[in-house]
């Protein structure tokens, strides 16, 4: 099994690559040089920062890996290095301070709608990093230090634990 970059994440990225290779053709040796860029931006933020929902809220799970997905669509888009960052930076800024809220402490019911919007905001980011790269004000780098920060500071009930948010609010039924 494959988790790129977490369990809960993990639909992003093959979702967003797939359509893009169907939509326009693209050879599996070019998805496979853009898997490797969404994993090295992946790994960015893991060094960086944390791709960990239960430190940084799903701004870390889903934020990072509409961020990878982004990177590697404007690789696929054959896009240049400026502009394969300013997509990543985008994607990621777009999910700051998004929390985990998981039902019934089941992490799959928000994050299966969570990774469909990732991977449409990765397209949305890719056609953002195509006219915008040229007028771009912040970094990556900024992102995954605010990203990071902005977990840290997220109350606990928001990471993961099924005490906040949605978690707290909704019960199932039985």
């Amino acid at each position: 099994m494959v988790t790129a970059p977490t369990c809960g994440a993990s639909g992003v990225m093959p979702a967003a690559l797939l359509y893009m290779q169907q939509k326009k053709q693209v050879p599996d040796e070019k998805v496979l040089r853009a898997l490797a860029v969404g994993g090295l931006i992946g790994n960015l933020v893991k060094q960086n920062a944390s791709i960990s929902g239960a430190q940084c809220g799903c701004q870390g799970e889903v934020g990072t890996a509409c961020s990878m997905a982004s990177a590697a669509l404007a690789d696929m888009s054959d896009m240049g290095i400026d502009q394969i960052e300013y997509a990543a930076e985008v994607a990621l800024e777009h999910h700051l301070g998004l929390t985990c809220d998981p039902i019934n402490g089941l992490v799959q019911i928000p994050c299966i709608e969570r990774n469909a919007v990732g991977a449409m905001r990765a397209i949305n980011a890719l056609s953002l990093a195509n006219f915008l790269s040229n007028t771009r004000k912040i970094s990556f780098d900024l992102v995954v230090q605010t990203m990071y920060e902005t977990g840290l500071d997220m109350s606990s009930r928001y990471r993961e634990t099924a005490e906040g948010g949605l978690a707290k609010l909704y019960k199932i039924d039985s």
